[in-house]
């Protein structure tokens, strides 16, 4: 019959069991016998069960142990331990006065010292109602329990049901590991073969070697990777897109994702009635449910007047103050613009934005918008079409326009960018800012803005279908995708 061949390590452990005698032998006193972790011996331990030396038995159970409470408790005492103390060489002491002196702990004390029949409370004042040795025996009754957890001896029932109720003590579940060793244990040594992993020099002095079994060695196996760390792909592609938006000029900003309508929706002449501002695209927050405008009053004069005029209806300033949470990051890039910032100017911001979507395989709840905005004297829509184009190309993706229509955007275009399977996918919307968003914001130079979809973006980049992909936590999956440069 073969035998089963062993580490030198596993012969420590094995030879250690062997010479205890004990048919059944805790993990954790196996190490403190050995010296070897626990960690360390459970895997040894593990390999001994598999060649089946030994066998494993594990059990789940409860132990009691002192909560926080229970351990400031056995340091300090109870509430109505000190309660009593004070009442102890007075015949009545008012509750305030108790108060001053317990603080927080005065219910506590008055209510469980009430409970065990040793005070009486009249007209606000409080008296023992027993002799202070009987109540100081019945508190220390607890207290002696309390210390028998702590030593672990279980005691009677009803204290151990206060000391629950009452927080001292709390129920802990821990797994023990037990080294269970076959009825022949002395012919173990029978069955195995010890197996050397290296050839030291006391094994050439005294020539064991010779007698000396090693253990073989793969040499065409692979050593183990050592991975440096590195970012999840995703932010690497937020970074690379940044970098890009700073080569080009443009400047990052940032703003706020909880927002008001003013500047999520009516800023951006969009009319209050738009099926984008119901309930089905926008997230409301419900508390609190409305800003204070009264800072941004001018701007509010101004938006009220242009949408009165050109959309023909009663403009609402209390739906404008209703809180949201953002839905579009072109909210940042028009308080960008309330700043009024010199002309030529380029900003650009990247962040998330939420809309009440049904997640699927192109859609997300919440996500990633780059929103830039560029203008000067002069600028034209042509200029913004470049810019769109150059992002583009330094993406090394192909792009087409086709003509669209957004309330805040005149002319306005889609963007696509076509797929690694040839179709062509909906990216971005982008133009010029009508004269109705510049009249509101004050600016008196043309504006050409667009809003990307991060996470499609990336998804075409990387060649990837489902952009719930993106948020993979699988780690290999995760390493699977090269480094953005």
């Amino acid at each position: 019959m073969s035998k089963i061949a062993i580490s030198e390590g596993e012969y420590k452990v094995l030879n250690t069991i062997v010479r205890l005698g004990r048919k059944n032998l805790e993990l954790k006193v196996l190490s403190e016998i050995t010296g070897i972790p626990v960690s360390t011996l459970s895997s040894i331990t593990k390999l001994l069960a598999q060649k089946g030396l030994i066998s494993i038995h594990e059990e789940i159970k409860d132990k009691l142990e002192l909560s926080e409470r229970g351990i400031q408790i056995l340091n300090k005492g109870l509430p109505e331990e000190m309660l009593i103390s004070i009442l102890k060489s007075k015949d009545k002491i008012d509750i305030n006065d108790i108060k001053g002196i317990l603080g927080k702990e005065t219910e506590i004390a008055l209510g469980q010292a009430r409970r065990k029949g040793l005070i009486e409370i009249k007209e606000g004042k409080v008296r023992l109602k027993v002799d202070y040795g009987h109540a100081l025996l019945k508190i220390n009754e607890l207290l002696r329990a309390l210390e028998m957890v702590n030593q672990g001896v279980i005691p009677s029932k009803e204290l151990l049901s206060e000391l629950k109720k009452r927080g001292f003590i709390r129920v802990v579940r821990k797994k023990h590991t037990y080294i269970v060793i076959p009825e022949n244990i002395n012919d173990l040594f029978k069955k195995v073969n010890i197996e050397v992993s290296r050839l030291s020099h006391d094994l050439l002095k005294s020539g064991q070697w010779k007698r000396t079994t090693f253990r073989a060695y793969d040499v065409g196996s692979e050593p183990p990777k050592i991975l440096p760390a590195r970012k999840h792909f995703l932010v690497e592609f937020i970074e690379m897109i940044k970098d890009i938006m700073k080569e080009l000029g443009f400047k990052e900003v940032q703003g706020p994702m909880i927002e008001v309508e003013l500047f999520n929706f009516d800023v951006l002449f969009q009319p209050q009635d738009h099926p984008a501002r119901e309930i089905h695209d926008t997230l409301w927050i419900a508390s609190p449910s409305a800003a204070d405008l009264s800072e941004h009053s001018d701007l509010v004069h101004r938006a009220k007047e242009v949408h009165e005029r050109s959309w023909g209806y009663s403009w609402d300033p209390k739906r404008a103050a209703r809180i949201v949470l953002r839905s579009q990051t072109t909210a940042v890039s028009v308080r960008t613009l309330l700043n009024k910032p010199k002309e030529p100017m380029r900003f650009f911001t990247l962040d998330k934005v939420f809309r009440a979507d049904a997640v699927d395989a192109s859609h997300l709840s919440d996500f990633h918008q780059l929103d830039g905005i560029e203008g000067w004297d002069g600028y034209s829509f042509r200029d913004l079409l470049g810019t769109l184009d150059e992002i583009a190309k330094r993406l090394n993706l192909s792009i087409k326009f086709k003509p669209a229509y957004f309330p805040f955007t005149e002319p306005s275009v889609e963007g696509y960018v076509r797929l690694p399977n040839g179709k062509w996918l909906e990216l971005f919307g982008a133009g010029l800012f009508r004269p109705e968003v510049l009249e509101i914001l004050d600016i008196s130079y043309p504006v050409g803005a667009w809003g990307f979809g991060i996470e499609r973006l990336a998804a075409t980049y990387y060649g990837i279908n489902d952009v719930r992909i993106l948020y993979s936590k699988d780690y290999d999956f995760i390493r699977s995708f090269p480094l953005v440069l």
